[in-house]
């Protein structure tokens, strides 16, 4: 993905489109940073929500990713999760710590989500080679998972695409004869 060219990364989002139809929620997990292939993609999405840990490097490449997309291509919002939390109180004290430095240099609203725990069976279901929710489905960071999805199953669809490279949003947004597409 790293080595794609923008047109590259412009038919995969277009190829999106033709699986649209077929599903409520496409998750796109880009790589850290503010390569080609990750704004291509962030600015594809209806919904941005970034993972950031509580590391010095997470949280540059958020603030930083934060700071393009909204000074080059005018995206305002944001939701945050905090992964590998030790606590929830460390989580939103992550989320606290984005905020003042975005509040102090950028006109963003970033929204906290929640925090994924730290939890062992991250790395037992990654040796296992099986999702951690199916692994360990009692498990606290997939009873986390199952939190966020519910939440993000909640978030209301937009009225109309942003505008920016959004896939099969118009299709999601526009009404056919059988009412809008969901």
């Amino acid at each position: 993905m790293v080595h794609l060219a923008p047109a590259q990364h412009a038919g995969l989002i277009q190829a999106f489109s033709e699986i649209g139809d077929n599903l409520d929620v496409l998750v796109i997990d880009t790589a850290a940073g503010i390569g080609d292939s990750v704004v291509s993609f962030v600015r594809a999405a209806q919904e941005v929500l970034l993972v950031v840990c509580d590391e010095p490097t997470s949280i540059t490449d958020a603030y930083a990713l934060i700071k393009l997309l909204n000074r080059d291509y005018g995206m305002s919002r944001f939701r945050v999760l905090a992964n590998m939390a030790q606590s929830p109180q460390e989580g939103r004290n992550l989320f606290a710590k984005l905020t003042k430095v975005t509040d102090r240099f950028l006109d963003v609203a970033l929204q906290y989500v929640g925090a994924v725990p730290y939890d062992e069976c991250v790395r037992k279901a990654v040796q296992k080679q099986r999702a951690v929710y199916e692994a360990f489905p009692r498990s606290k960071c997939a009873l986390a998972f199952k939190a966020i999805a519910q939440k993000v199953d909640s978030w209301p669809l937009p009225a109309n695409p942003r505008g920016h490279l959004e896939f099969f949003v118009e299709r999601l947004v526009q009404p056919t004869s059988a009412g809008p597409v969901l």
